[in-house]
């Protein structure tokens, strides 16, 4: 039954983290034009709220180290996590470690702050996901996200849909030509993540607090939790 099902890619995992593998040279500004060019903004949202202090910032699905330049330009270090060996190359980085956001190898209460730019809807397990992100952030700590939303309204969620299907693939091939293309992964991870109201209530069941914000008919989400 499709309500037993756990949230998270699940055995779509490989296929889309092999469809980012595939376009990293073209990753950032295929993306922000898929995003309508407000992903900068939103990631410098995500910072100002996590970041408060200098430190280690945990950069949840860092990819080629995006997000981890925001965070530098803060003041803090970002330590990069990615499930992906050539994505963690590209980066550049000297913090750097390779593992699935299911088992993060750090210790409890580890970071005061976490981020994830537009990565945490690629986990294969959510849930385990986001308890594994609570258990390194330590109390009192802050969790921050941007990422694909998906409103709870059925006919906003089919428009944006049409956007993710049929759109998404032809901004990818004006970018980069064939290569692009793989940015249709993305209707993958859409269809399978969860409607907003329901991440905010999967992340309340780790977090003390969770503020949802979100844009372009929800298809666009900022979310704060603080630990």
């Amino acid at each position: 039954m499709a309500s037993s099902r756990r949230a998270g890619l699940q055995g779509r995992w490989q296929y889309v983290i092999d469809s980012l593998d595939a376009i990293i040279p073209i990753y950032e500004s295929g993306s922000s034009r898929i995003a309508l060019f407000s992903d900068k903004r939103m990631r410098q949202s995500v910072v100002d709220f996590a970041v408060d202090s200098p430190g280690l910032v945990l950069d949840l699905g860092s990819g080629p180290g995006t997000m981890a330049k925001v965070v530098q330009r803060a003041g803090a270090t970002p330590v990069l996590v990615d499930a992906s060996r050539r994505m963690l190359s590209a980066a550049q980085s000297q913090l750097m470690v390779q593992a699935v956001f299911e088992a993060l190898p750090f210790r409890e209460g580890a970071f005061h702050s976490a981020v994830a730019g537009f990565s945490l809807r690629d986990s294969r397990d959510l849930e385990t996901a986001v308890c594994e992100v609570r258990r390194v952030t330590a109390n009192g700590g802050r969790f921050a996200i941007c990422d694909l939303g998906k409103p709870d309204s059925f006919g906003k969620a089919v428009i944006l849909g049409l956007y993710v299907r049929l759109v998404v693939p032809m901004i990818g091939a004006l970018t980069a030509g064939w290569a692009g293309v793989n940015f249709r992964s993305l209707y993958d991870t859409y269809l399978l993540t969860l409607t907003n109201g329901a991440l905010s209530r999967l992340l309340g069941k780790s977090f003390s607090r969770v503020d949802l914000k979100s844009q372009r008919l929800g298809g666009a989400i900022e979310v704060f939790c603080t630990a």
